[in-house]
């Protein structure tokens, strides 16, 4: 992507960072490349990876908007655990023990949803946010779009990345890494998951809105994956957390 635009004209979204500064370094420098003026984040800053300290004093120090993840909660102890599998425990008890008290006070403040650039922005379905529910199938996503009022609305949770469009009462899914903003088109973007993709692609995702193109662009980021696995290596988590990075699954 070029980045001949003024800044204002575009902004990015990133989410669930899990701990991975690798990652979320590359993305940010990625961002910066492409003449991003603003990045928003829906949230899970924490939560697997081995670097939460730093991936949440990255983002305070940027000022970068942020919601809530349901990741994020579980560390802060308002969300309960006992759904998380072993992983996830895991590595949620070891974030609480880690992170410092002026990152879990930053926590604590973030808010469920963000309104911005005439957008939505919420972790996972804008229907009762603090449920965490998945947006899936078409089920999810044509109730989705009766709970925000924007032309778009930015989520992430699942890790994996979906345009799905909302025009003339119909839904349909974009397969293409972009998508054009029409003004008679809602949308419903999935940006998925800089530091723990699920989409069989293992490297990080982001998103990029181009208002004076009328373009989203998902834009995938490779990073040092060898680095971020020795970290969790090195702080002791499991084996498996490390693992999965290298296969996006």
């Amino acid at each position: 992507m070029t980045s001949d635009a003024h800044p204002t004209d575009r902004f990015g979204v990133i989410s669930d960072i899990h701990g991975n500064l690798e990652a979320l370094q590359a993305v940010l420098a990625t961002l910066e490349i492409a003449g991003v003026g603003d990045i928003v984040c829906c949230g899970d800053v924490v939560g697997y990876g081995a670097s939460p300290n730093e991936c949440v004093a990255l983002l305070r120090t940027r000022e970068i908007p942020t919601v809530l993840g349901n990741h994020d909660a579980a560390v802060l102890g308002s969300e309960e655990i006992e759904s998380f599998n072993e992983m996830a425990r895991d590595a949620v008890l070891w974030t609480r023990d880690v992170l410092t008290p002026e990152n879990l006070a930053w926590l604590a403040a973030l808010p469920m949803t963000i309104e911005r650039h005439g957008a939505f922005f919420v972790h996972a379905s804008p229907c009762s946010p603090s449920e965490w529910n998945y947006v899936l199938t078409y089920v999810d996503a044509r109730e989705a779009f009766n709970w925000f009022a924007q032309p778009l609305c930015f989520l992430g949770h699942s890790h994996q990345p979906f345009f799905i469009a909302l025009a003339n009462g119909e839904l349909y899914h974009i397969r293409q890494e972009e998508a054009p903003l029409d003004p008679l088109t809602r949308m419903l973007v999935n940006v998925g998951s800089v530091g723990q993709p699920r989409d069989r692609d293992p490297r990080a995702a982001c998103v990029v809105v181009d208002s004076q193109a009328r373009l989203i662009q998902l834009l995938r980021v490779d990073y040092d994956i060898a680095a971020a696995q020795a970290r969790i290596h090195r702080v002791g988590r499991h084996r498996g957390l490390a693992e999965r990075l290298a296969h996006g699954c």
